[in-house]
């Protein structure tokens, strides 16, 4: 990803839809790529809104992130729990 503040492409999303897509990149671990890329467009995302939201997966599956303060909608400003420090603290990447 570059390094704006956010990701033009896919936090320009209405509210609603950019929450489901970020539940989803979060929580479901059992769809393949090509499952959840179908089911966001159905919801829709353009083909290329999907993939790029795709590329985000393992990210959030990794990660809890702050509300508000996620990949999508904060790049490389977005804040996430350190469970070994147990506090959230900016993603470094």
């Amino acid at each position: 990803m570059n390094d704006a503040s956010t990701d033009p492409l896919l936090s320009s999303l209405a509210e609603d839809i950019l929450a489901f897509v970020e539940d989803q990149l979060s929580n479901n671990d059992v769809a393949s790529d090509d499952e959840l890329k179908a089911h966001f467009v159905a919801r829709g995302l353009t083909d290329v809104q999907a993939t790029r939201a795709i590329r985000y997966r393992s990210l959030y599956l990794q990660n809890i992130f702050l509300q508000g303060y996620t990949p999508i909608r904060k790049n490389k400003h977005a804040i996430r729990f350190d469970p070994q420090l147990g506090q959230f603290q900016r993603i470094s990447r």
